[in-house]
């Protein structure tokens, strides 16, 4: 399952840098895509958060952070209107679903882990 966290921490890295790489495709990239850089330092700074914790409210709380990071990613283009400059909006959309999805994945996993260790501990006791 690390696997996932991994893959969020790698797509808010992208994130962080895609104004810049999609820049040569298109000029108006950067001026839509400003707050990429906050969305992608957040996703990636609470994947690693995510991975260096071993405290279950932590991880609950980076998954949900991320998971909500990845929303806002998804619905940029929509709160504001960007969609004639495509790369960026395909962008913000495939990663924001992408990281969205693998988030709350993620934090489903958990809790039903979480749910089966409580289930077992009251049975022994």
């Amino acid at each position: 399952m690390k696997r996932m966290v991994w893959s969020n921490l790698l797509l808010g890295l992208w994130l962080m840098l895609s104004p810049l790489v999609l820049a040569f495709l298109n000029k108006a990239v950067v001026k839509v895509l400003w707050e990429d850089l906050l969305l992608g330092f957040g996703i990636a700074t609470f994947s690693l958060c995510r991975l260096l914790s071993r405290r279950s409210e932590e991880i609950a709380i980076a998954d949900w952070i991320v998971t909500t990071l990845g929303f806002l990613t998804l619905a940029n283009p929509f709160l504001y209107s960007y969609f004639k400059v495509t790369a960026a909006a395909w962008n913000n959309v495939i990663i924001g679903s992408v990281v969205f999805l693998l988030a709350a994945y993620q934090d489903w996993q958990d809790s039903a882990a979480s749910r089966f260790k409580q289930r077992h501990r009251g049975a022994h006791s």
